[in-house]
């Protein structure tokens, strides 16, 4: 599960810098031939990776039952509706 938490992480890093690539270009902040773009995506894809790791390092907390005797007993059924009217 380590690896998929990862790899998935990665992916949405890499996506998430290539629609800011593609803003940074329709701006013109950078050209479309720039080496600024190829570097951007290698930076999302490894900077998910890492967050995907580390996000996948921990552990999660246990979770301890209920003890039996918690169970809340249904409530008491209410007043039966009146009749219709005739």
């Amino acid at each position: 599960m380590k690896a998929g938490r990862t790899i998935g992480t990665a992916v949405v890093g890499f996506l998430f810098t290539l629609f800011l690539a593609i803003d940074l270009v329709l701006f013109g902040v950078v050209a479309l031939d720039s080496a600024v773009i190829t570097v951007l995506l290698a930076v999302g894809l490894v900077g998910g990776g890492v967050l995907g790791w580390l996000a996948a390092g921990r552990h999660p907390m246990p979770v301890t039952p209920a003890p039996a005797d918690a169970v809340v007993p249904p409530p008491p059924p209410g007043p039966p509706p009146p009749p219709p009217p005739m």
